[in-house]
């Protein structure tokens, strides 16, 4: 199995339609394939995601690709998924499309772009998240747009599943407050 990074991969929305069910998930395009988030191991566990995710593909009897994707904070395995569709949005009145807005997370997630990272207040430990103000200052120097511009587009990340406050009590907003992205979500908890 090959270990692919962020820069081999394309982050997108998907749509699950089970049912009277519909369910938006954080989802990767790799080779025009369309894939699911399916375990999450820790940066120590490389071996064990490994073996994973090759009994999971030879169970598929080869049928669904399998991929360990390692990002900074552990390793993660993607299922090949035919079950699902990719979101496409329409232009908005900001004139922020959907290949724009998986264009600036690509880039927030980058080597060059904001600190995702385990961060503690009040005792309580927030996994694999960001402040807001940081994202902010962020893209007003990465994008060289205005405080608001990067407010808005904040909201537009929020609006389209790709980010979410950490309790999901706050809009996007230029504070010391917690976001987390979908994609980092933990699908064992």
């Amino acid at each position: 199995m090959k270990i692919l990074d962020h820069k081999q991969v394309r982050y997108c929305n998907l749509v699950q339609q089970q049912q009277d069910i519909t369910e938006y998930l954080p989802g990767l395009i790799f080779k025009n394939k369309l894939f699911i988030k399916d375990k999450i191991f820790s940066l120590e566990q490389q071996k064990e995601a490994q073996s994973y995710g090759k009994q999971k593909f030879l169970d598929s009897k080869g049928q669904k690709e399998y991929l360990l994707l390692e990002d900074i904070t552990g390793f993660i395995i993607w299922r090949e998924s035919d079950e699902v569709q990719l979101i496409k949005y329409e232009q908005t009145s900001k004139g922020i499309t959907s290949s724009n807005l998986e264009e600036i997370v690509n880039k927030i997630r980058g080597d060059n772009g904001i600190e995702i990272k385990d961060r503690r207040y009040l005792l309580k430990v927030y996994p694999k998240s960001f402040v807001g103000s940081e994202l902010v200052d962020w893209m007003t120097k990465n994008l060289s747009i205005s405080s608001e511009q990067a407010i808005s587009i904040g909201q537009q990340l929020i609006d389209k599943k790709f980010i979410h406050h950490v309790h999901d009590q706050h809009d996007f907003e230029n504070k010391f407050l917690f976001y987390r992205f979908y994609i980092d979500e933990d699908v064992n908890s």
